[in-house]
């Protein structure tokens, strides 16, 4: 596809265009018969206002400058092409008028496109909130937990194992512990009962006979025995149940810890069901400002394109037209008018490049737009509108490269002289290069030991013979 080229070939057009307006006063001065009195009369007046235009009248408006190439285009369009000695003057001065409001047309045409850039950037910006909604929606719409959701539920229901075998090892260990703290009781229990079997002989012993007493002791040391052995089986025991307390606890530990994970999995599992649902949302909603991003798109390349094929276009075919009309009224101007002829046209062939030039760019503006819809698969049938583009800027191209090439070799026609002659070249090389034509390089001869072999007088009557050739006065 063609790059896109903005015209910058201003600078090089309005010399031509001075020289051409001043060139047309002395026009004025071409001898005529008596019935050219009318012719000359126009003419005169023509030159003097477009010498006024091409000085920058400062209280020229737009409007009144249009308003004034009018006037000369209507004074002189009758008297070009007669049969009177002002008739190549006449055509020159129809010829630059026109060339004055294919410029002024150009400004406008501009302008116009510069507008279409403007909606085209809009459309751009469009098309970046499209990609944003439309990555989301597919983003959001692509969430699965199915995977995290099961095993949320594979660790639930683990720790849910591990709470009920948890909570029967405390259970049984508990139960235990009860049984070894009832034993201790019944032991301690027993105990005191023969601690106060014991004590209660020592009472009597005070009161009995020595043989009795001595019985009584005897007793008395059985039962303190016997309360030894319970309470020494209480200690065994309680050092029992001092052993499993501590593991007791650790399981209940391990129990509230299992519950305590089961509920922050139920939480987890909460929160991804609430992640589920917000992403189902987020995909809704994103894809419903995808869908509204997709028609406020249509809308806006409907309003771009329909703007390009009425306003651009209209702008760029008056410009384009005046630029060809400002050719075509030189076919009458010939003779002693043919330099200043070639200097018009080259003005107005060069303006008829910009033009196209400038459709070209507008064109290419358009192709990528287009294809840009195309890369971010914005539903429409871009592909059409994509290749119509790319064809016009490709076609707008040549034509502009065929009048900026035009526009040298009619600036080359003029045979200007001198220091001016000069700057004539060097505007007519750059047109080229504007027409994509390379200039052939110039070589310096380094051999100064080498015979001068080039024959001046020989190269001078080539240039002079060329000189004397012809010139083709078709636009």
């Amino acid at each position: 596809m063609p790059k896109a080229r903005t015209p910058r070939t201003t600078a090089a057009r309005r010399p031509l265009a001075l020289i051409s307006a001043s060139a047309l006063i002395a026009l004025a001065g071409i001898a005529g018969c008596s019935k050219s009195n009318e012719a000359k009369t126009a003419v005169d007046t023509a030159a003097r206002s477009l010498g006024t235009i091409a000085a920058g009248d400062p209280t020229a408006t737009p409007t009144n400058t249009k308003k004034v190439y009018n006037e000369i285009e209507s004074s002189v369009a009758d008297h070009a092409g007669s049969e009177n000695g002002y008739s190549e003057a006449a055509a020159i001065t129809l010829s630059l008028s026109k060339l004055g409001q294919a410029s002024l047309a150009s400004i406008d045409a501009s302008k116009t496109e510069t507008k279409a850039l403007h909606k085209g950037r809009i459309v751009r910006g469009m098309l970046n909130e499209w990609l944003t909604m439309n990555a989301i929606a597919q983003a959001a719409g692509q969430f699965d937990a199915a995977d995290e959701r099961r095993d949320i539920e594979q660790l639930i229901e683990l720790r849910k194992e591990d709470v009920t075998k948890y909570t029967a090892q405390r259970e049984a260990m508990n139960a235990q512990i009860d049984e070894l703290d009832a034993q201790i009781a019944d032991l301690q229990a027993k105990a005191e009962v023969e601690r106060n079997e014991a004590g209660g002989l020592e009472l009597q012993m005070p009161r009995v006979s020595a043989t009795k007493a001595a019985e009584l002791v005897v007793r008395v040391r059985e039962h303190s025995l016997r309360a030894d052995g319970y309470e020494l089986e209480a200690v065994r025991i309680q050092g029992v149940v001092g052993q499993l307390r501590p593991g007791a606890r650790e399981i209940g530990l391990n129990v509230d810890k299992a519950k305590s994970q089961i509920v922050l999995l139920e939480s987890a599992r909460a929160e991804l069901a609430d992640r589920e649902t917000a992403s189902r949302n987020d995909a809704r909603e994103a894809q419903q400002a995808a869908s509204a991003a997709v028609d406020r798109i249509a809308d806006a390349v409907a309003d771009y394109a329909q703007f390009r094929e009425d306003e651009v276009s209209s702008a760029n075919a008056k410009a384009i037209s005046l630029a060809r009309g400002a050719i075509s009224a030189l076919r009458d101007a010939k003779g002693p008018t043919k330099q200043v002829s070639a200097l018009t046209e080259s003005s107005a062939q060069q303006t008829l490049a910009e033009s196209h030039a400038r459709q070209a760019a507008g064109f290419g503006e358009a192709a990528i737009l287009y294809n840009a819809l195309i890369e971010s698969n914005v539903p429409g049938d871009w592909s059409a509108l994509a290749q119509q583009a790319s064809d016009s800027q490709s076609e707008s191209t040549s034509e502009a490269n065929t009048a900026f090439e035009k526009a040298a070799s009619t600036l080359r026609r003029a045979r200007i002289g001198g220091d001016e002659g000069d700057k004539a070249e060097a505007t007519a090389v750059r047109l080229e290069l504007l027409a994509g034509i390379t200039p052939e390089p110039e070589y310096e001869d380094t051999y100064e030991d080498e015979p001068d072999t080039y024959d001046d007088e020989e190269n001078d009557d080539e240039a002079n013979d060329t000189e004397a050739e012809p010139v083709d006065d078709e636009g």
